[in-house]
């Protein structure tokens, strides 16, 4: 279960990395005009920590992502069967 848990935080870090390249955002910009601590930030992008509804919520937003299209991102990152294994 810790190990899929661990996919998952991947994963979402993955998909943070690849909209914020294609769309030439600085992580800096990101963390400062969202307000979110580079420090929470790193720690989600090294997967080393949950990650809260409250910080992904305003990183999909400072983004520019809507909920449904991360959710998108989300399942085409994750192996098909992943929700089944939880």
């Amino acid at each position: 279960m810790q190990e899929d848990i661990k996919k998952l935080y991947i994963a979402i870090s993955n998909i943070i990395n690849k909209v914020k390249n294609e769309k030439g955002i600085k992580y800096t910009e990101l963390c400062y005009e969202n307000e979110i601590p580079m420090t929470t930030y790193d720690d989600i992008i090294n997967a080393k920590t949950k990650v809260s509804f409250y910080n992904i919520s305003k990183i999909i937003k400072g983004l520019g992502l809507s909920f449904e299209e991360f959710g998108k991102l989300l399942d085409d990152e994750l192996p098909k069967d992943f929700l089944e294994k939880l």
